[in-house]
């Protein structure tokens, strides 16, 4: 039988949860909802001392289960940053038991870690009978990342039934919200530490490149600046209290924004490279540090395309009594990848 899972978003920032009703198609049911902060330096760190973080991060789950009284225990998540790799190659036409093997010599090539240090996944996006060759989509993660997070999800008594990635979440959230659409499109998640582009091409992944450089950096160069803490800088950044020196708070907003678009054209330069005709039509930013003022214009002003904030939440079916429309518009984008990662089923006897 197969049932829905808790899609939980660990960032460095906040965990995120969302679970789902019924999904039928392109619609589905919001059932829970929430976000809980977590100690960032603890999580950037976990790799190196995982103990300390493990019980940061369970405890965070713990609580956003109880206080939003959501059930369930199966759970769907996500890794990203150095620890994963996302490539796209391409293969002769072969079975899939043929694909099975071949798959590891190929990843050989691919992946900077050895295949006895990682956990190896791959997808077969497209098959062309004419070349006689298929696409596939190589998706690796360190097996000590992963391990992290199932011991964390395992001390909160919740089931890791999926672990995927933050990139391939995001274009779960996109292909549900924007059924058969085929158009190039960019996804950008901005994150507290990191920064996921997804390059769409004809509506399946062409490029996904995650890169250090989120929000946070943004934070710790306004108190920098500013001289404040990192309480009110985070204010500033948001214009939800007035900036000491606007002129210099603008000058830092300008200077990392423009950081973030070059990461983000450094990945559709990556695009072009592979195919010269890729001319994307639209950006879709999410990620809470999507949510800063005038940051869509300063895309759609730079790379001459439409840019919009991507709210997967706004096409669902919810009861208007437990979720307030407009939190839901504002919080919406903020919670894309875990939107993403609710969408997956797991099957139990």
């Amino acid at each position: 039988m197969a049932i829905n899972v808790l899609g939980i978003d660990i960032g460095s920032y906040a965990a995120k949860i969302i679970t789902l009703g019924s999904i039928k198609g392109n619609r589905a049911t919001l059932t829970g909802m929430g976000m809980a902060q977590v100690p960032t330096d603890l999580v950037l760190n976990w790799e190196d001392e995982p103990a300390p973080a493990k019980t940061a991060i369970s405890q965070a789950m713990k609580n956003l289960v109880a206080k939003n009284k959501i059930s369930g225990k199966y759970v769907s998540t996500s890794v990203s940053g150095d620890s994963i790799v996302v490539k796209k190659i391409t293969m002769p036409i072969m079975s899939p038991a043929e694909l099975k093997t071949a798959v590891i010599g190929e990843a050989e090539q691919y992946i900077p870690f050895s295949i006895s240090e990682i956990n190896l996944s791959y997808h077969v996006l497209d098959t062309s009978r004419d070349e006689g060759q298929m696409t596939v989509l190589l998706v690796a993660a360190r097996k000590k990342v992963v391990q992290n997070y199932m011991e964390a999800m395992a001390v909160a008594k919740l089931k890791p039934a999926v672990i995927d990635v933050d990139g391939l979440a995001l274009c779960n959230a996109y292909e549900f919200t924007y059924p058969g659409h085929t158009d190039d499109v960019v996804l950008v998640d901005i994150g507290a530490n990191m920064i996921n582009t997804i390059v769409m091409n004809r509506g399946i992944p062409m490029v996904i490149k995650d890169e250090q450089g989120g929000g946070r950096y943004l934070t710790y160069e306004l108190a920098t600046v500013l001289d404040t803490d990192l309480e009110q800088a985070e204010a500033i950044k948001f214009g939800s209290e007035a900036a000491p020196n606007p002129g210099e708070a603008a000058e830092v907003v300008d200077r990392i924004s423009a950081n973030w678009i070059a990461a983000v054209e450094r990945v559709m330069d990556s695009a072009r490279a592979e195919n010269a005709l890729y001319r994307p039509k639209k950006i879709l930013l999410s990620g809470g540090s999507s949510l800063l003022p005038g940051l869509t214009s300063e895309f759609q002003k730079y790379f001459g395309l439409e840019t919009t904030l991507f709210n997967p939440l706004l096409n669902l079916t919810y009861n208007a009594k437990k979720f307030d429309p407009d939190y839901l518009r504002y919080i919406g984008p903020q919670m894309a990848v875990s939107f993403g990662l609710a969408l997956r089923k797991v099957e139990v006897q």
